[in-house]
This record gives structure tokens, C-alpha cells and sequence, in this order.
């Protein structure tokens, strides 16, 4: 009975531990599967899930920046493209408008001169100085067709005072000093007295010509600064370098000189025709007429010993010969014509001696000094 009970007892406990057994075992799976849910739903699973993933997501992110780089260099490359572009258009039509400013600005300019007399003159028929004629206007380049009687220019030429006054008026605007016609094959020079009376030049006319023609013509003249005072100083003696400033002797209540030169105040003695005692004086053009060498002509045989550079005669102006053609020159400055040969005037000069031969007097010796245009030359030429 003991043994049987005892048996009894054990299998019954031998099945109370299965049941706890699989008990234990479905627990176990329950708290397994818990778990795996728990873990899929937790933040570190998460965490680890978006770190796995980062390095994907990164690699697309650079991806796209490049893409965004390449993309904005290719908008900055296109906008360059579209500025320069644009700058050749502004360029384009900047040189158009430039154009048309030059070809309005010409318009302009005759237009002012045409109406630089704005009443027209005209010249009296019964006027016995006068040479009426029935002829064409040639000095109306504009076609103004001035309505006053034609009369003759000292070269023959017909003019009406309004289109002879706006043709010297150009010329003076140009900076020259010379009235000369404006017609082809003519160089015949007119004199001031001469524009003045056939122009019919009015009071305000006769002081802008004469004011144009000393500022055009101050170069030519003996006219300079005192380097005391800076006022405008003439010179009268045209052998003497030591020229006296009235002004400063009148500040400086003593004689004040200097030198013509080389534009400081005077030192040593005077009068004297090449330089002063300061250091340094002396004259370029000087320099340049006795170092210049000696010339052959191309065209004019016979002539050796003729220097290269000259001085004009009448106004001092230094002249090169190009070698070719006749033995003479007209000044760019003053337009005299002189033989570059014996220096004398052209009309002079081809009375014993042709274009191309030499002269009867012989090469002139090289200069040693400077001609200045003298007031009775202007004189000579003005009145």
C-alpha cells in the first residue's frame, strides 16, 4: 500500500511538473514574444534603424547639394552669358548713339554757324567800292541762298557778306590766323581789312575777330608770363633776352628783369642774345638747328652742306625737309614760303634760281638764332 500510495504520489507529481514544465515554456514564448515586441516598438530600435539608414540618406543629401551646385554654376554661367550679351548690346547702341550724337553735333555746329548772323546782311548796289555781280554764292556751302547782291572777293571769287563772315568765323574757330577763300585751286589770303569791310562785320563781330585772331596768333608773338607775378609780358626788343616786368618793379619798388628764356629773373650782364647767367639757359631749338645733320636732296642736284632742320624765317617755327621734291617750303605756322637752301623768300629767291636748282647765293650758313615774328609784320599782314 506504501509503495503503491508512494507511486501514486510520484506520478501525480511527475505530471504537476510537466504542466509546470510547459507552464513555464508558454510563459517563456509570451514573454519572448513580448519582448520582440517591445524591442520592434522601443526608441533604441529606432535609433538603431535611423542609423543604419543615415549613411544612405547622407550619401543622397550630398548628392543632392551637388546637383544643386552644379545647377547654380550652370545659372551663374547663363546670367554671365546674359550680361555680356547685354553689355554688347549697350555697346552697340552707345556707338549708334555716338554716331548720331557726332552727325547731330556736326548739324549743330552749322546750324550755329548759319545762325551766327542772324540778321542777314546785304550789300548796297550803288556801292562804287564794291563789284556787283550776277553770279552764284560760292562761300554758301550750306545752301542758305542769302538773298543779298553778290560782290567780288580780291581773288575774284563771288560772296555775300553772311556766308563770307560765317566762312571766316569758321576758320578762326579752327585756330587759324590766316583768312584764306574757301574755294578749290585758291589760296589766295585775304586781309583783315579786307574781310572786315566786305563781311560788313558789325561791332560785336570786329571784337570777336580781333580777340580769336590774338589768342590764335599770342604763340607766334613774343607774349609770356612773368614768372614773378604770372601777368602777360611783350616783348619789344626782339635782340634782347633781359626783358623788364613793370608790374613786379612797381611791387618790388626796384627794377625786376628776367630772363626771355629760361623764365627766371635775370642774372649777369645785358643786353645778350643767347642766354641769361643761370644755370642750365639756353635755347632747345638752338640746340637743335646746330646739331641737326646736313641733308642731300633727292631732287635738287648741285646742293651739299644744307642742314636738315630750319627755322622758319618770318616766325621761328622748326622745319625738316622730307629731301623730295623742290628746294622749297611753306611754314605750318605762319605759311611763309622761303627756299629751305638760302633761306630767302620764295619769290626772291626764284628771280635768279629755278624749283630744282641752286641757288645763286649758296647754301646759308646754319642759324644761330631764333626769328620772331616782329608787330610790323602783323602789321604788314593785318592792315
Amino acid at each position: 500500500m506504501g509503495s503503491k500510495g508512494s507511486k501514486q504520489r510520484g506520478s501525480k507529481e511527475s505530471k504537476d511538473d510537466q504542466t509546470k514544465s510547459s507552464s513555464s515554456r508558454k510563459m517563456e514564448t509570451l514573454h519572448r514574444l513580448q519582448h520582440q515586441d517591445v524591442m520592434r516598438d522601443s526608441p533604441a530600435k529606432d535609433g538603431l534603424q535611423a542609423n543604419v539608414q543615415r549613411p544612405r540618406e547622407l550619401k543622397k543629401i550630398l548628392d543632392l547639394r551637388e546637383t544643386e551646385e552644379e545647377s547654380e554654376k550652370m545659372r551663374v554661367l547663363l546670367l554671365q552669358q546674359e550680361m555680356i550679351q547685354e553689355i554688347g548690346r549697350v555697346l552697340r547702341r552707345r556707338g549708334d548713339s555716338e554716331k548720331r550724337g557726332s552727325r547731330e553735333s556736326r548739324q549743330e555746329e552749322s546750324r550755329k554757324e548759319r545762325e551766327s548772323t542772324p540778321e542777314e546782311k546785304r550789300y548796297n548796289p550803288n556801292d562804287p567800292t564794291l563789284t556787283i555781280v550776277d553770279e552764284e554764292d560760292q562761300l554758301d556751302f550750306e545752301l542758305d541762298n542769302f538773298q543779298s547782291p553778290r560782290a567780288l572777293m580780291s581773288c575774284g571769287h563771288a560772296v555775300t557778306p553772311t556766308s563770307l563772315t560765317n566762312w571766316c568765323r569758321r576758320q578762326l574757330d579752327q585756330g587759324q590766323i590766316f583768312f584764306v577763300c574757301g574755294m578749290p585751286d585758291c589760296d589766295v589770303e585775304w586781309s583783315y581789312e579786307e574781310v572786315r569791310q566786305m563781311a560788313l562785320l558789325t561791332a560785336e563781330e570786329m571784337d570777336y575777330f580781333e580777340n580769336k585772331l590774338f589768342n590764335n596768333t599770342k604763340d607766334l608773338f613774343n607774349v609770356k608770363l612773368c614768372p614773378g607775378c604770372k601777368s602777360t609780358v611783350m616783348r619789344s626788343d626782339f635782340t634782347n633776352l633781359c626783358v623788364k616786368c613793370t608790374v613786379c618793379t612797381k611791387d618790388r619798388r626796384r627794377p625786376f628783369f628776367f630772363c626771355w628764356q629760361c623764365l627766371r629773373e635775370w642774372r649777369g650782364p645785358s643786353p645778350r642774345t643767347d642766354r641769361c647767367d643761370n644755370k642750365d639757359c639756353f635755347d632747345k631749338s638752338l640746340e637743335t638747328l646746330k646739331n641737326c645733320p646736313d641733308m642731300t636732296f633727292s631732287d635738287v642736284k648741285g646742293v651739299t652742306g644744307c642742314p636738315s632742320i630750319r627755322a622758319c624765317p618770318l616766325c621761328g617755327f622748326l622745319l625738316e625737309h622730307n629731301k623730295a621734291w623742290c628746294k622749297f617750303l611753306a611754314c605750318a605756322r605762319c605759311w611763309e614760303e622761303f627756299c629751305f637752301v638760302c633761306l630767302k623768300n620764295k619769290k626772291i629767291c626764284c628771280e635768279t634760281s629755278g624749283l630744282y636748282d641752286p641757288c645763286s647765293s649758296g647754301v646759308a650758313p646754319r642759324q644761330t638764332s631764333i626769328p620772331t615774328l616782329k608787330w610790323e609784320d602783323w602789321e604788314d599782314w593785318f592792315y
